[in-house]
């Protein structure tokens, strides 16, 4: 068991925000690929309501706080090959 002290605090943040549940879904995958786990996060479910209407239906995408630097440069590194 670990101690206490040595116990490291793992916290979810907001790497960035889309509004479509499969911008989401490929930003994950492009994580996915090169082994940063996150998760989806939606004020509402997308398989009743597929629209977004002021910013009600954005999907977040969080990451550990550990892996944050690496899923900016991976995201950086697709986005500006645009």
């Amino acid at each position: 068991m670990v101690p206490d002290n040595k116990k490291k605090e793992i916290k979810m943040i907001e790497l960035y925000r889309v509004s479509t549940e499969s911008e989401a879904l490929t930003i994950k995958s492009l994580l996915s690929s090169h082994g940063i786990q996150c998760l989806l996060k939606a004020n509402i479910d997308h398989s009743v309501y597929p629209f977004t209407v002021d910013g009600l239906g954005e999907v977040r995408i969080m990451v550990m706080n550990k892996d944050m630097k690496e899923s900016i440069k991976i995201l950086q590194s697709y986005t500006k090959d645009e």
